[in-house]
């Protein structure tokens, strides 16, 4: 760092007494994987300070921990003189994370996505735009604010998604590995803003496998390792732990390898440290000078081993990290090989007991006013934002209008001669059809809820929604309104179909209202189904095909397009009490006669749907880890 730096540096800690993050002793286990292990760790304020491990070491578990996205097993957190466990709110309000991966919305514009965050952040509208204009224009994306994030390179992607972070310039900023994956050129401009938010006083906390990164912009670095912090220092105390200085010869063959390790032994240097190239050997140098060089050249070319390099450096935080984990970091994000664990004998005496873990302390209160107006502008912005996924979708619009109007012109004429005869004197086909298809359509558009809530939490949009002061529900209940909406509106296209084939609502205006508001309480309660479902199977895929495991059956094994007289007799029964079937003959009652005898049962169905999936919705999303 530059000695500019070093003052801002010492300034602001003189400032301050408290530590900007205080870790004691702080354990997560996943089942029979152990994360974090004791680990403890304290990051003065105002400095970047580097965390380094192997893949697999808990880095990215303990800024999760840090970022209130996890709750620690045991041991104590603190950011910015907050416990983490016990006020998380508190902490999101002072915090930004950037993970692993870009977290932004790709459907969106950069500008929007800014502007999201800032409502989120609870800006009013006026300030949350005028933020955004600041922030595109101090990332350099001025010129693609307008353009979907989707579209943008992976260097943009990621300023966008730490501008995204600044909305409300946080006083701790996590950054976990926010280069890997990027062009020398995409890595240099993200070098460069955060070394200009240290010296705006913020203070950061960076993951990395690039130990040129750490050197180039940490002040200090702790080295974690299979969940424990086994280093801590500047980048210079940690080389001078090495000592001495590094020879390193690069052979014309790799298969003298083994030759030239017997030689330079000899001449009193170490044994080499592990290298990904095998015609090169990196070694402890015993002495300096040109000696030892002179020795070894020397000796090698006695040996009749080519050379086509030699010489002795300085160690670099890339020997510490190999004398200190055993292991060369993983810069491509591919695991490291697995090391063994040195066999430790059995304690004596009985087994310690395990600290419990600590829990969240949960405190019951009515909300204020102001809470309640904030989560309620919170769900909006989460609605409309998805609402915008729907229309700038070409495939969602296809699959949730153009499919069921095929349906409805396929049955009304290809089936409708053959079906007609089964229904009851005066009923057309069409009027007992579309009352079925309303149901059909948003029973097949409920899956739409666990995909895109699917992919939300695989792109690590999700946590950062959870790392922000926004209200808890807001998430899951934004998306099931913005369904709701969506449902409405199909069932309006369905309508207008309809009425061209001669589909009318004989149980007059009252009786469309309230079939249409059956169909679409049964959909919310669909919506919520599915939320479950994406919160409890892993990748969008797979919430797709649960999804239509469970629909399938449900949608034609139903009166949806046809009388459940007609079906064999072992089938009526099952048909008859089908949610889809009630929720369309009450439906079907409506729209024909204004009354439903089993609009009741429907309404039951729903009642009973949204009571059991909206705990369990909320208590999954509440276990994500």
């Amino acid at each position: 760092m530059t000695a500019d730096d070093e003052q801002v540096t010492s300034r602001i800690s003189l400032g301050t007494s408290v530590p900007a993050v205080r870790v004691e002793g702080v354990s997560k286990r996943f089942g029979t994987t152990v994360a974090l292990d004791g680990a403890g760790l304290e990051v003065p304020a105002g400095m970047v300070f580097g965390l380094l491990g192997p893949n697999g070491a808990g880095k990215t578990t303990l800024v999760r921990i840090l970022a209130t996205l996890l709750a620690p097993d045991a041991g104590r957190v603190e950011v910015l003189g907050h416990d983490v466990t016990d006020e998380p709110a508190a902490v999101r309000e002072l915090i930004g994370l950037t993970g692993q991966f870009a977290a932004v919305d790709e459907l969106l514009t950069g500008r929007e996505n800014l502007e999201m965050f800032g409502r989120l952040f609870n800006l009013s509208r006026e300030d949350a735009r005028r933020r955004a204009g600041e922030l595109v224009e101090r990332f350099g994306l001025a010129q693609a604010a307008e353009r979907s994030a989707g579209t943008y390179s992976g260097g943009m992607r990621r300023r966008l998604d730490i501008a995204s972070s600044l909305v409300t310039r946080p006083r701790m900023l996590f950054l976990d590995e926010p280069t890997t994956g990027l062009d020398p050129r995409s890595r240099n401009e993200i070098w460069a803003i955060v070394r200009e938010l240290r010296r705006e006083g913020t203070t950061i906390l960076l993951t990395t496998q690039y130990l040129e990164e750490a050197d180039q912009l940490a002040d200090r670095i702790a080295v974690i390792d299979r969940g424990k912090v086994i280093a801590e220092g500047t980048g210079n105390e940690l080389k001078e732990r090495v000592g001495g200085q590094i020879l390193e010869v690069e052979l014309s063959s790799a298969g003298d390898r083994d030759r030239a390790q017997v030689v330079l032994s000899r001449v009193g240097c170490g044994e080499p440290q592990p290298d990904e190239r095998p015609d090169r050997l990196t070694l402890p140098a015993p002495r300096n000078g040109l000696a030892l060089v002179e020795e070894a050249a020397a000796g090698l070319r006695q040996a009749q081993i080519a050379v086509s390099d030699i010489g002795l450096r300085r160690p670099t935080l890339d020997d510490v990290f190999l004398q200190l984990t055993g292991a060369a970091p993983s810069e491509d994000g591919s695991e490291p090989a697995p090391r063994p664990r040195a066999q430790q004998p059995p304690p004596k005496g009985p087994a310690p007991r395990r600290p419990a873990p600590r829990r969240p302390v949960v405190r019951l209160r009515r909300p204020s006013p102001q809470a309640v107006r904030s989560a309620v502008t919170d769900t909006a912005v989460v609605t409309i934002r998805n609402l915008r996924h729907f229309i700038r979708q070409p495939d969602l619009l296809v699959f949730s209008t153009i499919q069921p109007v095929l349906f409805v012109l396929l049955f009304f004429y290809v089936f409708g001669g053959a079906i007609g005869r089964s229904l009851p004197d005066g009923v057309a086909y069409v009027d007992f059809l579309l009352p079925g298809i309303f149901v059909q359509s948003v029973t097949f558009g409920a899956s739409q809820t666990a995909v895109g809530l699917k992919e939300d939490l695989t792109r690590g949009v999700v946590d950062r929604f959870r790392s922000m002061p926004m209200a808890r529900s807001a998430v899951l209940a934004g998306r099931t309104i913005a369904d709701l909406v969506r449902n409405i509106a199909v069932i309006g296209l369905m309508i207008a179909v309809g009425y061209l084939v001669g589909f009318r609502f004989l149980g007059g205006v009252a009786g469309a209202i309230a079939c249409v508001a059956v169909v679409a309480a049964f959909g919310l309660a669909l919506s919520w189904i599915f939320a479950f479902v994406a919160l409890t199977v892993r990748g969008a895929e797979t919430a797709q095909t649960a999804g239509f495991v469970v629909i399938f059956p449900l949608v034609f094994a139903s009166s949806v397009f046809v009388p459940v007289a007609t079906f064999p007799e072992w089938l009526q029964t099952l048909a008859r009490f089908n949610p889809v079937t009630v929720t369309g003959d009450a439906a079907r009652s409506l729209a024909l006669y204004g009354s439903s005898a089993s609009l009741g049962a429907a309404a039951a169905w729903v009642a009973c749907l949204l009571a059991v999936f909206i705990p369990l919705s909320v208590w999954s999303y509440r276990r994500i880890g």
